[in-house]
C-alpha cells in the first residue's frame, strides 16, 4: 500500500529532523505505536521518540529493505547512534556509555485512508543492551534491575 510506505518515510524523516511534535498527525485517532515493553497512543509518541533521540542524539535510520503488505508495509532497518544520554528501557535506566551502537529493527505498519492505524516496532532489547555493555543473560528480572543499579 503506497499510503503506508509514504507515511513510514514521513515518520522516519520527522524523526531524523527531530521534528516529532507533529507525528500524531500521521496517525488515525484509534491508532497505536508499540515496541517491546511499551505501547503508546499517537499523542504520546513524540515524548517516547524524544527519549530515544535524547539517549542517542546522533541517531541514524538506515532502511535495509521493505515489503508492501495487504494493508501496509514492513520495513527492516538498522538504527545507529552514540549513547550519550540516558536510555529508558523495560529493564530500567541505562546511564550514558558513550558507545557507538547499532541494532536491527523491523517495523510493521498498517494504514487506512491516509493515516497510520498501527505501528509495531520489533527489536531485541538484549542485542541493544549487550552492545551498550549491559549483561542481562541468565538473570532474573530482579537481578536485571540490580545490574542496572535500580530498585525493583
Amino acid at each position: 500500500m503506497r499510503d503506508a510506505e509514504r507515511l513510514v518515510e514521513q515518520q522516519y524523516d520527522m524523526l531524523l529532523r527531530r521534528d516529532v511534535a507533529r507525528l500524531p498527525d500521521l496517525y488515525a485517532s484509534e491508532a497505536f505505536y508499540a515496541m517491546p515493553g511499551v505501547t503508546v497512543r499517537p499523542i504520546e509518541l513524540p515524548a517516547l521518540l524524544r527519549t530515544w533521540t535524547g539517549a542517542f542524539p546522533d541517531l541514524r535510520v538506515d532502511p535495509m529493505g521493505a515489503v508492501r503488505t495487504g494493508g501496509g508495509a514492513a520495513v527492516e532497518l538498522r538504527l545507529t547512534g552514540t549513547h550519550t544520554g540516558t536510555l529508558h528501557s523495560p529493564y530500567g535506566t541505562v546511564a550514558p556509555t558513550g558507545r557507538l551502537v547499532s541494532w536491527e529493527v523491523a517495523d510493521v505498519v498498517r494504514a487506512r485512508e491516509g493515516r497510520i492505524t498501527a505501528w509495531r516496532s520489533y527489536f531485541d532489547w538484549s542485542q541493544l543492551l549487550d552492545a551498550l555493555g549491559v549483561r542481562l543473560e541468565g538473570l532474573s528480572r530482579a537481578a536485571q534491575h540490580d545490574a542496572l543499579a535500580l530498585p525493583v
